[in-house]
C-alpha cells in the first residue's frame, strides 16, 4: 500500500520528535504552532495510527512514531544523497559527510584520510564523531551517521553494508616501569593484581576482557576508570600501576605516551574491522572517497 504523503509533513514530524515539544519545533521550522499541530494530525490520519504521545513536558513518539522516525530519517538521507549527487554533476562538492569512528581509527587513520578528502573536495565538510560499537551502529541505523569506521564483529543487518579492510588484535599496555613491564609470558592471574582503564561505554570490549579472564578460570578484573579517548586512557595508565587494552597496532602511539606492551600469554581477542554504511540504490561519492582513502592507509 502506498501513501501520497507530502515530504514536508515527515520533516515536520521529525523536527517535533527531535525537539520533544510542539512550540520549540514550530519555532525551529518557522511555522505557527496551530499549523504544525494540524499537519501532525493530518499525517496521523493518513497513516491511521497515533504517532505522538502528548504529556505535560511535551511529546514523545509512540511505537508507530518510532518506526516513522527511523524510516523518515532514511528518506531525509536519500534526499541529501540525491542533492549531493546533483551538486557533483554540476561540478560542485558542497555538503557534509558524517563519519563515525572508533578511537583506533580516529587515532591512526582518520587525520590523513579526512585531510585527503577535504583537499580533493573543496567545500565538502567532514563531521567526525568518535564512539564505540554500542553508540556508532545505532547512530548509523538511525540516519545520524553516513558511514562508520570500526570493528565489524556485530550482527549483520539488512540495511547495513559491511566492508572488511583490516584485522585487529587486542593487547595489554602498562606504564614503562610497571611491575609487569619486564616480565615475559605473563599469565591472566598475574594481571588480576591490577586495576584497569577502559574506554567509556565500550561494553563489547569489557565483555571480551571478562571472557578472557573467565576462560582462564578467573573473575573479571576491576575497572577503575573509563574515558572516551585513548590519549586520556594512556595518560591515566602512565600515572599508576594500571593496565589498559588496545589493539597491538597502537603500540607506537602507546610507546610515545610512555607505555609498554606487555608480553601476555595467549590472545585477548582479535576481530575484523573496516567500514559500514547504509544500503542505498547507489553509494554516494563522499562515502566512496572515505573507503578509498582509508584503504590506502590500512592496506599500504
Amino acid at each position: 500500500m502506498s501513501y501520497p504523503i507530502d515530504h514536508r509533513l515527515i520533516r515536520q514530524f521529525l523536527a517535533t520528535v527531535e525537539h520533544g515539544n510542539i512550540t520549540a519545533a514550530s519555532n525551529a521550522l518557522h511555522i505557527s504552532q496551530p499549523a504544525l499541530t494540524k499537519n501532525i494530525r493530518k499525517l496521523e490520519e493518513m497513516l491511521g495510527v497515533k504517532l505522538l504521545e502528548r504529556h505535560s513536558r511535551g511529546v514523545d513518539a509512540t511505537s508507530y512514531g518510532e518506526i516513522l522516525v527511523r524510516r523518515g530519517k532514511l528518506v531525509e538521507l536519500e534526499f541529501e544523497y540525491a542533492a549531493a549527487e546533483i551538486e557533483a554533476m554540476k561540478g560542485g562538492t558542497k555538503g557534509t559527510i558524517r563519519i563515525g569512528t572508533s578511537p583506533v581509527f580516529a587515532t591512526l587513520y582518520m587525520p590523513k584520510v579526512s585531510a585527503a578528502i577535504v583537499q580533493k573536495n573543496p567545500g565538502l565538510k567532514i563531521d567526525l564523531t568518535i564512539g564505540v560499537l554500542d553508540t556508532l551502529v545505532p547512530s548509523l541505523l538511525q540516519g545520524d551517521l553516513d558511514i562508520i569506521c570500526s570493528a565489524l564483529d556485530y550482527p549483520d543487518h539488512p540495511e547495513i553494508v559491511k566492508e572488511h579492510l583490516i584485522d585487529f588484535e587486542h593487547a595489554v599496555f602498562a606504564r614503562a616501569d610497571h611491575p609487569l613491564a619486564n616480565r615475559t609470558n605473563i599469565e591472566a592471574k598475574d594481571l588480576m593484581a591490577f586495576e584497569w582503564v577502559m574506554l567509556a561505554q565500550d561494553h563489547v570490549a569489557i565483555s571480551r576482557l571478562g571472557s578472557y579472564f573467565s576462560a582462564n578460570g578467573i573473575s573479571p578484573p576491576r575497572i577503575a576508570m573509563e574515558t572516551n579517548s585513548f590519549e586520556t586512557a594512556f595518560s591515566m595508565v602512565k600515572e599508576g600501576d594500571f593496565l589498559t587494552s588496545a589493539t597491538s597496532s597502537m603500540v607506537e602511539f602507546a610507546q610515545s605516551a610512555g607505555l609498554a606492551l606487555l608480553d601476555v600469554r595467549g590472545t585477548l581477542w582479535h576481530f575484523p574491522a573496516g567500514v559500514a554504511y547504509r544500503r542505498t540504490t547507489s553509494t554516494p561519492n563522499a562515502i566512496n572517497a572515505v573507503i578509498e582513502n582509508l584503504k590506502k592507509e590500512v592496506q599500504p
